[in-house]
């Protein structure tokens, strides 16, 4: 029996950082701030809007006759036609002209709308493709009880290649529902969210590289709960029901998953150093490859009188795109 209790205080310890613990209905829960996820016929506006440049077409004004119900020419009482002033505007829904593509010049709110439309993309064609999920150990100092379990936290962590996460997701299948533990979402970031964001161009392929501010969560056994880790906002899958799933794991949800069995659990949880990398076709706002990853660390204690800390950097993958 100590021995099972050990394990699960070890089972606590690294569940803010990997996609671990149990599915749970009640008791508290996080809240993610999301984005409403675009149909279909929205994200075609969206992307016939982002290289829409309607100031290259200027308004066109032009003097007409004037006609009446039948289609008639007005004339004045000389008999002269009547004519007026016309002045049209280009329609910035309708024009075919385009930018010059250029991402270096591009603010940084236009690179995060470019990669919320390209991850919107995939949301509503649902490709193939890879993902892999992996964890490097940055440091983990445990009391003796946690210590002896290291090598099952580890195991739970992901350290490693025999521990990584990994799933060929299936074309046609990426959901939007809760279940979305392979599965890419749609991006949520705004300006508020990073403290950098750029693209470059090579060939027809643009490349995004976004810097996403720190984030935190805590609790102290389910009481002053906070989460703010813009990080959950990149796509990747994050929130407050499917816990298997999760590839970040915040203070709260933690606790949600073991106050039954360590109901004073208190636990800060930071997530730092992030960052977004994703090669996007500049033509078809497709991604062809994207890696997002973090540095996270977790202070845990009142856990049956023991206390941890730990550190690791995860890094999750979306590969081999099939369109």
């Amino acid at each position: 029996m100590k021995k099972i209790i050990a394990l699960l205080m070890a089972l606590a310890t690294i569940c803010t950082l990997v996609a671990c613990g149990k599915k749970k209905e009640e008791g508290p829960t996080t809240t993610t701030t999301t984005q409403a996820v675009m149909d279909e016929q929205e994200l075609e506006d969206a992307k016939n809007d982002f290289f829409a440049d309607p100031e290259t077409e200027e308004p066109v004004t032009q003097v007409v006759e004037v006609t009446n119900a039948d289609g008639e020419a007005v004339t004045n009482e000389d008999g002269e036609a009547v004519t007026e002033t016309v002045t049209e505007k280009p329609n910035p829904n309708t024009t075919t002209k385009k930018q010059e593509i250029d991402p270096s010049t591009w603010s940084q709110d236009k690179v995060l709308e470019f990669y919320r439309i390209a991850t919107a993309e995939v949301v509503n064609v649902k490709p193939g493709y890879t993902k892999t999920r992996s964890a490097v150990l940055g440091g983990y100092d445990a009391g003796p009880v946690l210590e002896a379990f290291k090598g099952e936290v580890f195991k739970f962590l992901g350290i490693g290649d025999e521990n990584k996460f990994e799933a060929v997701v299936t074309k046609g299948t990426n959901t939007t529902d809760d279940s979305c533990g392979d599965y890419l979402r749609q991006s949520s970031l705004a300006a508020a969210d990073v403290t950098s964001a750029k693209a470059v161009k090579s060939g027809n392929i643009i490349t995004v590289t976004i810097d996403v501010k720190d984030g935190e969560s805590q609790t102290e056994g389910g009481n002053n709960a906070k989460n703010a880790s813009p990080i959950d906002k990149s796509g990747i899958c994050a929130g407050d029901t499917d816990r298997s799933g999760f590839d970040h794991k915040t203070a709260l949800i933690t606790y949600d998953a073991l106050d039954d069995i360590a109901p004073s659990l208190t636990m800060y949880e930071k997530s730092t150093n992030g960052k977004i990398v994703a090669k996007i076709d500049a033509t078809t706002f497709q991604i062809q490859e994207l890696v997002i990853s973090w540095d996270a660390s977790a202070d845990i204690s009142k856990v049956y009188g023991s206390s941890a800390t730990l550190s690791a950097t995860t890094t999750v993958k979306y590969t081999a795109f099939g369109w």
